[in-house]
């Protein structure tokens, strides 16, 4: 390792990386919201063929993360390092893509499904250069335990500031669901993806350097091998599960305030308190973990947001119980955020410890990967749940069958799904407060298991 691993990490840096995760969110967040939603109401296809091709995308991913994150683990250190260079040339091929991805279909009088499926699948790969490299960014920046948490910190705030503001913004936007509405949010948003991204990586500095030994590289065999580690794979399956639930609660969310509140601009108000709630658990993230240690901070968090999804099946369409959930849910979804990148450097480093490989890359590339199926399978569930309880398609009325399918995605799946996943994190995960502190020190020192 470079010897100016415990250097410590400048502000003007930990902004940059609070930028660089604000511009990432935009991407993934509205496909996950409004996508379903957009081409089954405003172009008119049909949900069923929509969660057909979540379900292909993902197994097209399947190939393309590992492979990217690979060749992304062997591109060279530049002046302005490894991953920076690839994350401004991401970006830009990403945005591109989903401006056609988006709006191809309703530009074309034929051929509309082929260019959805077409750049649809062509964004598991551009997302992928963009996202790795974004993922890779807190292992290179840093190897001390505490300005990693405080960095995820910056990580999880600009994640958040970008939900914020499509969170509350987009369904005031589109609530009218015109085609109109729907260029001032997608063209609104890419250019704030291009701006936050390209400005933030300029600041973004990796320290933790590469040595070049040969014995640091890992072929495509030993990539596989890395899931063979109780902390890495029992992550991974909890953040599928959890993810899972996650995108079927946000993509059958603007179902629901469509039409079993009636009123999607009600939507804006719910996201502004959950995001505020957020905010105060995202700070209080990294210093619960600091004292109790990140996989019991984790637990907790989980069952927090369970118990207060579950109160919202009382009345599911109390504002009350809404504001409720969305508030105490919110603050232990907030100390989710800065532990999700923490654990994951920490995994790194991980196997780093086992094999002495430097993989940053490739772990990255697997939670890509991890996070684009949870995407895929909670993107395609809805549409399937709606099809099967009848929704019409490009019609304002829908059956009153359909309320039940909402309310079985919105709360009763993503609870399910998620004290599944957590059951398996809690019982495997190995890595608690004091192994941490051990690997650290045994690297530290030139030594590994």
């Amino acid at each position: 390792m470079n010897t100016k691993n415990n250097q410590k990490v400048r502000l003007s840096e930990k902004l940059g990386l609070f930028m660089v995760y604000a511009g990432n969110i935009p991407l993934m967040t509205l496909l996950s919201a409004y996508f379903l939603i957009y081409y089954t109401t405003v172009v008119g296809l049909d949900p069923m063929g929509l969660s057909t091709l979540f379900l292909i995308s993902k197994v097209v991913d399947g190939v393309s993360d590992p492979v990217m994150g690979f060749i992304m683990d062997r591109f060279p250190v530049t002046k302005r390092g490894k991953f920076r260079p690839m994350l401004v040339l991401g970006t830009i091929i990403c945005v591109i893509n989903y401006i056609l991805l988006w709006f191809g279909a309703a530009w074309s009088p034929v051929g509309k499904y082929a260019i959805v499926y077409v750049t649809y699948l062509l964004l598991g790969w551009t997302f992928d250069i963009m996202d790795i490299s974004k993922n890779s960014l807190v292992p290179v920046m840093s190897a001390d335990s505490k300005e990693r948490n405080s960095l995820s910190l910056f990580a999880a705030l600009g994640t958040m500031a970008g939900a914020a503001v499509l969170g509350v913004v987009s369904p005031l936007i589109v609530a009218e669901a015109t085609l109109e509405n729907y260029y001032i949010l997608i063209f609104g948003s890419m250019a704030m993806v291009l701006v936050l991204s390209l400005v933030g990586v300029t600041f973004v500095k990796e320290r933790v350097g590469f040595e070049g030994k040969k014995e640091e590289k890992y072929s495509l065999k030993e990539l596989v091998s890395f899931l063979r580690y109780k902390p890495v794979w029992s992550f991974f399956i909890l953040a599928l599960v959890a993810g899972t639930g996650s995108t079927i609660a946000g993509g059958a969310g603007t179902f629901f305030y469509t039409y079993v509140m009636g009123d999607l601009t009600l939507a804006s108000g719910v996201t502004a308190i959950s995001l505020v709630a957020a905010l105060i658990g995202i700070f209080l993230g990294p210093i619960l973990a600091n004292r109790m240690g990140k996989k019991n901070v984790y637990l907790l968090c989980i069952v927090i947001s369970i118990i207060f999804t579950a109160l919202r099946l009382i009345d599911v369409r109390s504002m009350t119980l809404i504001y409720i959930s969305s508030l105490c849910g919110g603050i232990a979804g907030g100390c989710l955020q800065p532990l999700n990148t923490s654990i994951q450097a920490d995994n790194t480093t991980y196997v780093q410890y086992k094999t002495g490989k430097r993989a940053e890359a490739a772990i990255a590339s697997l939670t890509s990967f991890i996070t684009k199926v949870a995407q895929g399978l909670g993107g395609a569930i809805p549409g399937y749940v709606l099809a099967a309880f009848g929704f019409v398609e490009g019609s304002v009325q829908q059956p009153e069958s359909i309320n039940t399918g909402i309310i079985l995605c919105v709360l009763i799946l993503p609870m399910i799904l998620t004290g599944l996943g957590a059951i398996l994190f809690g019982t495997q995960y190995t890595l608690d407060k004091k192994a941490v502190e051990e690997m650290h020190a045994s690297l530290a020192e030139g030594k590994q298991e």
